[in-house]
């Protein structure tokens, strides 16, 4: 990464002058910008465009506050127990001594965690949970949690959404394929029950792009030219679709239904994305829970065993298939895992209602 000159008061806060490609770029020129110009023991005067407070109660009574429908914290965690945090407010700085535990709170928003740089813990549902470098979780109001500092360095960014602007958001999506589906459930969950999402990469690709639009909602946040709240909805809708197409989501909660309709959709998943092949075995294998219980997951909320819904996902595939390319019958019954073209075409005419050469040339 570059050397910067960087000041504290323009460049960093304002980005007037500098221009980042992602948010872990930033969060490195922010860290060594600190370690150069405000060293742990330092003598002088503090510079006055940093406001310094020494207790936990403190910093979050006063920097995890929200104004308007969006706003972003940047917090750098240092393991000698300096905490830089940058927000739209300004820039603290805090000293613990570590570990520490800040206090149970709950939000008056939706808060969208990212981690940056090393490790993050946080006590959620009773229990300290450790997120690595790229995971994102989201916890919504309803959700009591406490951070838990240790003695590493860490960058974090925060995310804090009205709840009513991210339903906004929400609904004017278009996109509504089965992970899109999960998400929205899992976000409305979250309202009635103690739960929060953890969501985990699944190639580099996308925590290299969610990066990017990180970096352009801070950026807008920062700013605030006129224009910026636009922006601002134009890329969180990019980053939930990239959560939902890039990133594999888990809910936790304490509530028997919500855990069996988060396996149900990661079930679904799986079959969408290995449906030539898939088996139970492979479920019991990926997911470990017994055989049976797939089946009697699947009749309890889909009305189907697991033979029949593969079969239907099958179907569904190969009329994709026979409507967006010129294969032949053979090769799409093949690639939606049947080797047996006869049968192929009479399950096909059972659950489609006509055979898939007739199913073609309707292009239905």
């Amino acid at each position: 990464m570059k050397t910067r000159n960087l000041d504290l008061g323009t460049d960093l806060l304002r980005k007037e002058q500098v221009s980042f490609p992602d948010i872990e770029e930033r969060a490195y020129a922010y860290r060594k910008f600190y370690r150069e110009n405000f060293p742990v023991k330092r003598t002088g005067k503090t510079d006055p465009r940093v406001k310094e407070r020494g207790n936990a109660s403190g910093h979050y009574s006063e920097s995890r506050m929200m104004e308007g429908d969006f706003a972003t914290l940047l917090s750098l965690y240092g393991r000698d127990g300096e905490v830089w945090s940058i927000s739209r407010q300004g820039i603290r700085r805090v000293h613990y001594g570590l570990p520490e535990q800040g206090p149970y709170h709950r939000h008056q928003y939706i808060e969208v965690l990212y981690v940056i740089e090393g490790s993050f813990e946080q006590i959620l549902l009773g229990e300290k949970r450790r997120f690595s470098k790229g995971e994102v979780v989201i916890t919504d109001q309803n959700c009591d949690h406490a951070d838990y500092l240790d003695k590493e360095n860490a960058a974090v960014l925060f995310l804090w959404l009205n709840p009513a602007f991210l339903d906004g958001i929400l609904k004017s999506y278009e996109g509504r394929d089965d992970l899109q589906r999960f998400l929205f459930h899992a976000l409305d969950r979250q309202k009635r029950e103690q739960s929060f999402l953890e969501l985990k990469a699944e190639a580099d690709t996308g925590e290299t792009k969610i990066g990017k639009v990180l970096e352009l909602l801070v950026a807008e946040d920062y700013g605030r030219q006129p224009g910026a709240e636009e922006i601002i909805r134009g890329n969180l809708i990019r980053l939930f679709h990239l959560l939902c197409t890039s990133y594999a989501l888990q809910l936790h909660s304490s509530d028997q239904e919500s855990k069996e309709r988060v396996l149900l959709y990661e079930v679904e998943r799986y079959i969408r994305l290995h449906v030539a092949e898939v088996t139970v075995a492979g479920l019991e294998e990926n997911f470990h829970y017994h055989r049976n219980y797939y089946n009697l997951l699947l009749r309890k909320y889909k009305g189907k065993s697991f033979r029949e819904y593969v079969q239907e996902i099958r179907i569904q595939r190969a009329g994709e298939l026979l409507l967006g390319t010129k294969l032949p019958l053979k090769q799409i019954a093949a690639q939606v895992g049947y080797e047996n073209t006869g049968f192929f075409y009479q399950l096909f005419e059972r659950v489609a209602g006509m055979p898939p050469g007739e199913y073609r040339r309707r292009g239905l």
